[in-house]
């Protein structure tokens, strides 16, 4: 009997709310986050970049832990890399694999494929609005306003969309 879910993420999400200062979120809501290595090397290659301290710093406690390639299978990895970039392919083939309860992961075309494999699916607006909901957070809309500042793609729709749904 497992007693913690398996949370799986891509890299976006991680980089994105460690930009905003807000990565130990992810620990206080699910305590322990799986990566591919392909995510790894995405973080790794971004580690001087704002947010890549706090990076590092989460995968030293061990919270944010790399899974090791013999647990992901290579043939649906490369199926999936011919319509997506390798960390996505990794984490829906690594989410299919264990089975993960949640795959963290925001760009459009990978949370697509990952839902019509019957993986459950969250981003990081949902982890904000979850974060807000539990008190780690006291308002979703200036979260997603930082990350949009920082650059990350998020309609104006989208962002009005997770503030009615954290009550804003």
């Amino acid at each position: 009997m497992r007693l913690l879910p398996v949370i799986i993420a891509d890299a976006s999400p991680l980089i994105g709310l460690a930009k905003i200062g807000r990565l130990a979120l992810l620990k206080n809501l699910y305590q322990h986050i799986l990566i591919p290595p392909a995510v790894y090397a995405e973080l790794q290659a971004g580690s001087l970049r704002p947010g890549g301290a706090e990076l590092q710093q989460a995968l030293m406690e061990g919270w944010l832990e790399t899974v090791d390639y013999a647990a992901i299978p290579a043939a649906e990895v490369s199926e999936l890399k011919e319509r997506l970039d390798p960390g996505e392919a990794e984490a829906i083939a690594l989410a299919l694999h264990l089975p993960a309860d949640l795959l963290l992961i925001d760009e459009q075309r990978g949370r697509v494929i990952a839902q019509q494999k019957g993986v459950r699916i969250i981003g990081t607006g949902i982890v904000l609005v979850t974060a807000k909901r539990r008190g780690h957070i006291g308002n979703v809309r200036a979260e997603l306003d930082a990350l949009f500042r920082c650059g990350y793609r998020l309609s104006a729709a989208l962002r009005e969309q997770l503030a009615a749904m954290a009550g804003e």
